[in-house]
């Protein structure tokens, strides 16, 4: 009898783990899924009139390239010093910049050599130099001094163009500016405004490392949650030492001693517990990082 008790509950044990596994099974499948979108908006529109920037009194060197939307009052800068963009294409990436400047102020800009100590700020003082401290818009780099590529957003586009994307972007583009792409910055400059502008218009971009993440956590939490749950199950029949100990030493009184020893079965039955144990709860407070984001701007980039 106690045998079917224990293999009733051991079968009820593993219906629960297999149903939790299910369960898992699930979420990593929608995560995964979610993971597949890669959609790019296609957003049709007229293009506004553009007047050209006096470039002199901004710190814009003057070799840049600049513009403004006079609907929205937003500015696009092309500045490539290190001359890293074929004039011949130089026109189809303001073509991309203009159309950032329909939400916000966007800079791109290449560099061989500057005076700071990190890529992100040089990129974020450049942009402030450019528009302000805390306007709206984005700025792009490449950077060979550092060999580092770095997003930038300020003022209110960076609650669209957050630390994440940023990240994202980068990590999605990044490739063209190596050597395994001939160092190919117009199309990595390209992609990027792209991407950028997606963002912008509500589309989604593909987020791959982001949702590597998540199915790893997601794993994690699962087999933690069997697990804790397979010890709830199981600690009100666990036996105590003392138990086993006088279930494997059983006391034999032989009256007989012609009588014929043929077999003994031992039945383990666990004493109920006549009081119980409650720990107090623990709470913690949480970490929460923004891995490139200081002050007012977010951003993030990758090596190159």
């Amino acid at each position: 009898m106690h045998r079917n008790i224990f293999k009733s509950h051991l079968f009820h044990c593993v219906k629960c783990r297999c149903s939790a596994l299910f369960t898992l099974f699930l979420l990593v499948t929608v995560l995964v899924l979610s993971s597949s979108s890669n959609v790019y908006a296609t957003d049709d529109y007229d293009y506004d009139t553009y007047s050209d920037t006096d470039s002199s009194d901004s710190g814009i060197t003057n070799t840049a390239l600049t513009g403004t939307n006079n609907s929205t009052g937003y500015e696009y800068i092309l500045d490539d010093s290190a001359d890293f963009i074929d004039d011949a294409m130089e026109d189809n990436l303001i073509s991309k910049l203009k159309d950032t400047t329909k939400y916000c102020n966007v800079a791109v800009v290449t560099t061989t050599s500057h005076p700071y100590a990190s890529t992100e700020t040089f990129a974020v003082k450049t942009f402030e130099n450019y528009f302000g401290n805390g306007s709206n818009g984005v700025i792009f780099v490449i950077d060979r001094d550092l060999n580092e590529i770095y997003l930038a957003s300020e003022g209110s586009t960076q609650r669209t163009i957050s630390n994440s994307k940023c990240d994202s972007i980068c990590d999605n583009t990044y490739i063209y500016a190596t050597s395994s792409h001939d160092y190919d910055y117009y199309t990595c400059c390209m992609e990027t405004i792209d991407q950028v502008n997606t963002v912008l218009s509500g589309g989604r971009i593909s987020q791959p490392l982001r949702y590597i993440s998540s199915i790893f956590i997601a794993l994690a939490v699962g087999i933690i949650f069997c697990f804790m749950y397979a010890i709830a199950l199981s600690r009100g029949r666990k036996a105590k030492n003392r138990e086993l100990m006088n279930a494997a030493f059983t006391k034999v009184d032989v009256h007989n001693a012609r009588t014929r020893f043929v077999n003994q079965t031992r039945v383990y039955s666990p004493q109920s517990s006549g009081s119980s144990h409650s720990g107090g709860g623990h709470s913690g407070g949480g970490h929460s990082g923004g891995g490139h984001s200081s002050g007012g701007h977010s951003g993030g980039g990758h090596h190159i």
